[in-house]
């Protein structure tokens, strides 16, 4: 049975630390041992969202959904651009890129996760929960 399923929505990046600190309270002590890694896949995957899903159009949204079941945190990140299909994640990024400004996003969210899925304009991710 979930514990909690939840939507937000944001416009722009003027507030999403905040959001996303307040996603975290949300879910509770559960997601406490995994918080960093929470922390980093929601602000790659909403970076990455507004950059490149909506264009840097702050009027544009970017919807949040995340839900705790069991053992399991899913996150889903959904913007407004253009839908493309299946899109695969990067296993590995090549050494030269690694400080670059740019790039890492996906390789960071696929890092940190369990599971990672961009299908169209959205990015499907599971975090198991470690054993409490």
């Amino acid at each position: 049975m979930a514990v909690c399923v939840k939507e937000v929505v944001l416009f722009g990046l003027d507030h999403h630390q905040g959001l996303i600190d307040g996603i975290i309270r949300d879910l509770g002590p559960h997601v406490e041992p995994i918080a960093f890694d929470v922390k980093l896949i929601l602000a790659e995957a909403v970076a990455n969202a507004y950059f490149h899903g909506n264009g840097e159009d702050c009027t544009k949204p970017i919807y949040i959904r995340y839900s705790l079941d069991g053992k399991h945190l899913n996150l889903q990140v959904e913007d407004t651009g253009k839908k493309s299909g299946f899109r695969e994640i990067p296993l590995d990024i090549d050494e030269d890129r690694l400080l670059d400004e740019g790039g890492r996003g996906l390789y960071l969210i696929r890092s940190f996760s369990d599971h990672v899925e961009m299908v169209d304009n959205t990015i499907n991710i599971v975090k198991i929960l470690e054993c409490q």
